[in-house]
């Protein structure tokens, strides 16, 4: 009997212990991941968990490495935790370390071994209460989850199907180039031209800008503020091709699981299919990644050429592989053949490509970035800035271009700390620039001091190639080259997307 209820105890120790090793283990990961977070990102709790819930094919797996590393002290603690409480559970199987207590006429005998035990797993809990607190107060998760739980009337109030107007093309239609430029935004310029850094590390988007039309929120260079639901790539090329914020139930959110991409909306590459146009997406990576393969082949019939197409099509060796897959050198060159290509048909083209150099952390040192700064981020900048204008510059040296609508977009703010530490994410706008107009240039009044979004793009891309649209609005998205104000400056940007943050039944009932 004495051997059974010694069995029962030790056993009640291993459950103490272990129980306990769970809950300090859960706050030293929780500390770990937040603290590299706050230190590397400047990113919301929806961004992170859309990450999580994304398929990670085809991502860049420094990222998930630098995690690790950031956690191996958090996991150096927790394994001494754990090595102390099973000590302290060995020694208390074989012996007994008590101590006499004499207060006053207080008196006791404690096992000490049993003490140490039962203040580990009160120090588990009291760190676990702590660590959920402090990833609370720097990702605010309630005031999300506390908005997610409000109901928001935004769709019903202001949502334009593209269905219920009359949308139509020019009687020439014009070929459309987009480029997304990875993480481009205005602050990398000088503080002379509209930027926040000392030395423009963008000059020539900067001159392009300046040249043709470039919608801006100030005097000098600007763009458009990236919110909730628009401020990582899928959600960028989301908004900017439908009208709508990337707000879907996170349990809807991996896409891989998923046979549909936001099933209701109507997006351009759907207007411009429909007129004819042959779509195609272009990227250097793996294009099921965040869904986004899935989302322009049921939204407009895209051919999509990814990184594991364009292998099998020889472009580059079977066993080549940098970044994220191909550097933008190489997607440039790419880039150039089929435009070529698409160029030679007399069916007008939507060519939609996405750069991938400057992508968090850090961005990719290729073989041409020069090393005439000392932030490595600042040098890929650089070389962005020049590869681009260098690909501008062929594309006006062939016969489609007089034929064809360019519009040059950011896609999000930078999603690392690098040059824009300390500057305030509502002042970190996105770049913009559209050449060779299908539509008439708009007065300096309406292309500077302007308060607009990413949702905005949808319809101004299609009046940019000349696309009439009867009421200028489609999606949340207003047509910059008319005389309408977006939602942005009718409401505040603030409170469009305070908004957005909130669950939307017609969200829900419509689009997921």
């Amino acid at each position: 009997m004495k051997k059974q209820t010694t069995n029962k105890k030790h056993v009640g120790r291993v459950v103490e212990l272990v129980v306990s090793c769970v809950l300090f283990a859960a706050a030293a990961i929780f500390f770990g991941v937040t603290t590299w977070v706050n230190a590397t990102f400047d990113v919301t709790f929806q961004q992170i968990l859309y990450t999580m819930a994304s398929p990670l094919d085809g991502s860049e797996l420094g990222v998930v490495v630098d995690g690790v590393v950031a956690c191996i002290p958090a996991l150096i603690v927790l394994a001494l935790f754990i090595l102390a409480g099973t000590v302290c559970l060995l020694l208390q199987r074989r012996f007994a370390v008590t101590a006499k207590i004499d207060v006053f006429r207080w008196r006791r005998s404690i096992d000490l071994l049993s003490l140490a035990r039962h203040l580990m797993t009160l120090f588990a809990i009291l760190s676990l209460f702590n660590t959920c607190k402090f990833v609370n107060d720097s990702l605010d998760v309630m005031g999300y989850a506390k908005l997610r739980s409000d109901a928001s009337t935004l769709y019903e109030k202001h949502y334009v199907d593209p269905n219920s107007v009359r949308i139509t093309a020019p009687a020439r239609k014009k070929n459309l180039l987009c480029i997304y430029l990875e993480s481009m935004e205005t602050t990398y310029a000088s503080q002379d031209v509209g930027g926040m850094q000392p030395v423009n590390y963008i000059p020539n988007l900067t001159a392009l800008a300046q040249k043709n039309c470039s919608f801006s929120n100030s005097t000098l260079l600007g763009g458009s503020h990236s919110g909730t639901g628009t401020n990582w790539t899928m959600a960028a090329l989301l908004s900017s091709t439908s009208g709508i914020p990337f707000s879907f139930p996170i349990a809807d959110n991996d896409m891989g699981e998923q046979e549909y991409f936001a099933s209701g909306c109507v997006s351009l590459g759907e207007i411009l299919e429909k007129n004819g146009y042959h779509n195609l997406f272009l990227c250097g990576s793996d294009g099921e990644f965040a869904g986004r393969k899935k989302y322009f082949e049921q939204h407009g019939n895209y051919e999509v050429c990814d990184y594991f197409s364009t292998r099998d099509e020889g472009y580059f060796p079977e066993d080549y592989r940098a970044w994220w897959g191909i550097e933008d050198e190489i997607l440039y060159e790419i880039a150039k053949d089929k435009l070529l290509k698409l160029a030679e048909d007399d069916q007008p083209f939507n060519f939609t490509m996405l750069t991938v150099d400057t992508h968090h952390i850090g961005g990719y040192v290729c073989e041409l970035c020069g090393s005439e700064y000392e932030n490595q981020t600042a040098n890929v900048v650089a070389c962005a800035d020049r590869q681009v204008a260098e690909f501008l510059e062929w594309c006006s040296q062939q016969d489609f271009y007089k034929d064809t609508v360019i519009v040059v977009l950011g896609d999000h703010p930078r999603m690392d700390n690098n040059l824009v530490e300390n500057l305030e994410y509502y002042d970190r706008t996105v770049y913009n620039c559209f050449l060779n107009l299908a539509c008439p240039l708009p007065d300096m009044s309406r292309r500077q001091n302007r308060e607009f979004s990413t949702l905005d793009y949808y319809p101004t891309i299609l009046a940019a190639m000349g696309f009439n649209i009867e009421g200028n609005r489609l999606g949340l998205g207003v047509n910059l080259f008319s005389d309408e104000d977006t939602l942005s400056e009718r409401m505040g940007f603030k409170s469009l997307d305070y908004e957005i943050t909130k669950y939307s039944p017609y969200y829900v009932e419509h689009f997921a």
